[in-house]
């Protein structure tokens, strides 16, 4: 599936945000989800996340985002 969103960003931006302003098993909350990117970031920090977002389409895309992300922390932590 090739993923495209008008407004991506790189990841670097929310890692540090998240690192810097929730805690350790906090819950990230980003209201305007796109493709998730934020979220794929607070799972690698280990933070929970919510996200909300209206085009079905980038949903989609989300999913697919962050399925891959826990499945591998699960292959990590599995090692």
């Amino acid at each position: 599936m090739k993923e495209a969103h008008f407004a991506a960003f790189p990841i670097d931006i929310p890692l540090r945000a998240i690192a810097a302003g929730c805690p350790p098993g906090g819950t990230v909350l980003d209201p305007f989800s796109g493709a998730a990117t934020t979220g794929v970031a607070a799972l690698q920090l280990d933070r929970k996340f919510i996200g909300v977002e209206l085009s079905a389409e980038f949903s989609k895309i989300a999913k697919a985002r962050l399925l891959k992300q826990i499945r591998q922390a699960d292959q990590k932590a599995s090692r």
